[in-house]
């Protein structure tokens, strides 16, 4: 099995600014897929704090979540929320999620720390099966060659 050819993607952009009060999310319904790389990024501005709140949650009903204290930006256990060095060009947070020990759902929550365009991706690795069509992929198209 060719692991690389077992993923989907998922995604969430924002269509206008996240305000430093609101908060951009994304829900991933990781059934049947063992690994998850998570991208946020945020559009370039003056603020050299990327976010005051970077967290991944878990539910087994996607309803109810919890932390995950690991992927948690600033909580006890969790990792340190980066700063900003370029503030002329997109910055991006990449976390590494081993789910066979995860609940199905996981949820993806950023509150930028100024107004700015949030994009949240997902990357789906190790599926049991090999996603049959475009859609079950979570693409347009699948383009080989």
């Amino acid at each position: 099995m060719i692991h690389a050819q077992n993923s989907k993607v998922l995604f969430s952009l924002d269509t206008s600014t996240t305000a430093s009060s609101g908060t951009a999310s994304l829900v991933i319904d990781r059934l049947d897929y063992d690994y998850a790389d998570v991208v946020v990024a945020r559009a370039s501005n003056a603020a050299t704090t990327f976010a005051s709140v970077l967290k991944v949650q878990e539910s087994d009903d996607n309803s109810t979540y919890t932390d995950i204290t690991a992927f948690v930006g600033g909580g006890t256990g969790g990792f340190t929320i980066p700063t900003v060095t370029s503030t002329g060009s997109v910055s991006a947070v990449k976390m590494g999620i081993d789910c066979r020990n995860r609940k199905r759902y996981l949820k993806v929550l950023v509150t930028p720390s100024t107004a700015v365009n949030v994009a949240i991706e997902a990357r789906l690795h190790r599926g049991h099966i090999s996603p049959a069509s475009a859609t079950a992929a979570g693409v347009l198209a699948i383009v080989n060659g």
